[in-house]
């Protein structure tokens, strides 16, 4: 069965990452790019994984760290399988989002592939099937979306905001949101 896709406000939030070899440090560099406050801990860490985090403790992981604060999830990304699932078993325990890298088995959720243009987020998954189909599909959209997506996404909030304030019928507002798109994007015959 496919994963439901859901966006998640992780600023400012609590994430505790344990595992900062390379695949720490991606996980490391998504959560830290959405605004999480990241606490690392590793026994062997990637030096830009520990520069990025708000928090590292150079040390093997205890079962009490995932209580040492209200995490909102966890990732596991050890070479030690055994490890991955009493991280697995103990987070799902406490109703804590757990995502183990390479091991689907173990997860309650996966990272998609993502583009990230400002506020516009496109997140493409494969169930946990395939990494490098996810990759493509987010590649592809990548090539057909506008370079300057995001600064569109700013213009048309600001417009949202206008229509708001200038047209009570619901049809009006369409209407002015849709043309500014249109003179945005140089479409010019709709979407």
């Amino acid at each position: 069965m496919a994963y439901f896709p859901m966006m998640v406000d992780l600023d400012g939030k609590p994430v505790l990452v344990i595992g900062g070899g390379k695949e720490g440090l991606k996980k490391v560099e998504v959560l830290r790019a959405f605004g999480a406050s990241v606490t690392l801990i590793a026994t062997d860490a990637e030096e830009k994984a520990v520069s990025l985090s708000d928090r590292f403790f150079h040390r093997e992981f205890e079962d009490s760290d995932i209580y040492e604060q209200a995490y909102v999830m966890i990732v596991a990304a050890t070479d030690d399988r055994e490890l991955n699932r009493r991280i697995s078993g103990l987070s799902r325990k406490e109703h804590i989002p757990v995502n183990i890298v390479d091991d689907q088995e173990l997860c309650s959720f996966i990272f998609p592939a993502i583009i990230q243009e400002k506020n516009v987020v496109c997140a493409v998954s494969s169930g946990g099937k395939s990494p490098y189909v996810a990759q493509y599909v987010r590649d592809k959209l990548r090539e057909v979306l506008p370079e300057n997506i995001g600064e569109i996404n700013e213009a048309m909030g600001a417009y949202r905001t206008e229509a708001k304030a200038k047209y009570s019928d619901a049809d009006d507002r369409r209407r002015f949101l849709r043309e500014r798109f249109n003179e945005l994007t140089e479409k010019k015959d709709g979407f």
